[in-house]
């Protein structure tokens, strides 16, 4: 009997170490997968939140900067707010009445008040206007402080004034105009 025991007793440890083979192949296989796994995840893991922190950053310089404009929209808002009101062109009738009331309250006659055609290519469209008419000299000041005075989106581009005869107090006048209309109703 001590002979068979003898036998089998290799055959038993290579069915152990058969065995222990198996165990150590299957736990190792599970531990590397286990560990593939883990790293995949921590890898997805810190690739969010690197993403995360970008994002944070992007979205705080955006309000900062939506901050800086909100604070110049005020300070643009405040600083015109007494700014001068342009008027449509489609008041150019109006514009040249009143223009000649004014002419006619300060003492020139007008012979043709004509408007020109719109300037187009500037950050304010204007509108040109030529006028030419008479006047007594002392006449043409009280004109300038008028224009000044009332009706300050005008701007004198050129003048020419030239005596009727000569000793003459009376003037001929040909004034160009800008009148600086409304950008968003130029048409």
């Amino acid at each position: 009997m001590s002979h068979q025991k003898t036998s089998k007793d290799p055959a038993v440890l290579k069915i152990h170490i058969t065995g222990i083979i198996a165990c150590a192949a299957i736990a190792g296989t599970a531990i590397w997968f286990a560990s593939d796994s883990i790293s995949k995840r921590r890898g997805l893991f810190l690739s969010a939140r690197h993403e995360l922190s970008t994002v944070r950053s992007e979205l705080d310089q955006a309000v900062t900067a939506r901050t800086a404009l909100a604070s110049r929209v005020n300070t643009l808002e405040d600083s015109t707010r007494d700014a001068l009101q342009l008027s449509s062109v489609k008041r150019l009738n109006k514009r040249t009445e009143e223009l000649s009331r004014l002419f006619e309250t300060v003492g020139v006659a007008v012979d043709t008040l004509q408007p020109g055609k719109m300037v187009l290519d500037s950050r304010v469209p204007v509108q040109p206007l030529e006028l030419v008419g008479s006047a007594h000299a002392e006449d043409v000041t009280r004109l300038l402080q008028g224009l000044h005075d009332q009706m300050p989106d005008m701007h004198i581009q050129s003048i020419d004034l030239t005596s009727e005869a000569l000793g003459s107090a009376r003037v001929r006048i040909r004034m160009s105009l800008y009148w600086f209309v409304d950008p968003t109703d130029e048409s």
